[in-house]
């Protein structure tokens, strides 16, 4: 689904969590790197690397002073999942702080979890959780 389709949908009243339920993970990966490019960012998907163990990062975003390690999580509503995303948001921290190490970089790297839903909590243990009807505007206070 193309970024316009995108829009024609929101324009006919649908949310985007409506829209975004209706493609795959990878499509919601490449929707979200195609916002971060819009912004101006530099992007790697799936980025692959080992300093002490193996490590990989849905999507690495950089412009001018900073470096955006993205988890996407296109996960449905349920039971339990502030905690599963709890242990999500130290494992993306941990990725992001190695992250910094292997580029050898000064840049501030941001350990970043992007959500379908709004699953109430913005950060926990450094790391920042965004819903996905958020982003843009997240991106243009940045």
């Amino acid at each position: 689904m193309k970024l316009e389709e995108i829009e024609q949908l929101i324009k006919s009243g649908k949310t985007l969590e409506e829209i975004l339920k209706l493609i795959d993970w990878k499509e919601f990966e490449e929707k979200v790197e195609e916002i971060f490019k819009i912004h101006g960012f530099k992007t790697i998907r799936n980025f692959r690397f080992k300093t002490r163990k193996r490590y990989e990062i849905d999507l690495v975003a950089e412009k001018d002073y900073v470096i955006f390690a993205v988890d996407c999580k296109k996960w449905s509503r349920g039971r339990y999942k502030i905690s599963e995303l709890k242990k999500f948001a130290v494992k993306q921290k941990e990725r992001a702080l190695e992250l910094k190490n292997f580029f050898k970089t000064e840049k501030d790297v941001i350990p970043l979890i992007l959500t379908l839903y709004d699953e109430g909590i913005n950060e926990f243990e450094g790391t920042l959780i965004i819903p996905s009807f958020k982003l843009n505007n997240f991106l243009l206070q940045y």
